[in-house]
Order: structure tokens, then C-alpha cells, then sequence
């Protein structure tokens, strides 16, 4: 795994979500169905945590005047 990416991950998730119990929980829990269902934890200790990074920033730019959400999974059946 990348040094750092899972920090730049919740650095970058923090600005969409403020509370950082439920960022954690985010990147250890929630698999992500535009990036394979896998979760940003995964992703990352796969070395494509950049690909997290690239989802949050477009999340951050298309925000526009509506607040923009961490991506969610599915629920569990």
C-alpha cells in the first residue's frame, strides 16, 4: 500500500463529511459499487487508492450548491 493514501483519502473525505467517526468508518466499511464494490481500505492496500482520490475530487467539484455525499454501497441483504 501506498504511504499516505489512506490519510490523503480522508483528508479529502473529511471536506464532504466532517464527522471523522463516521469517515472511518466509511473507508474501513462501505464498499464502493463505482469502483468495484470493493471498499477505499481495499482499494487502497491494492494500490488503487487513487482511484478514490479521483472519485472524491469529482464529488467535490460537481458539488455546486447542493452539499456533496461520501458514495454509498449497497445495503446488506
Amino acid at each position: 500500500m501506498r504511504a499516505g493514501i489512506v490519510r490523503r483519502v480522508a483528508t479529502l473525505a473529511l471536506q464532504i463529511e466532517p464527522d471523522r467517526s463516521r469517515v472511518l468508518h466509511w473507508i474501513l466499511h462501505t464498499p464502493l459499487p463505482a469502483l468495484g464494490s470493493q471498499t477505499t481500505f481495499e482499494l487502497a492496500c491494492n494500490g488503487q487508492g487513487e482511484r478514490v482520490i479521483a472519485l472524491l475530487h469529482g464529488l467535490l467539484a460537481q458539488a455546486g450548491s447542493r452539499p456533496p455525499q461520501l458514495p454509498q454501497g449497497h445495503a446488506a441483504p
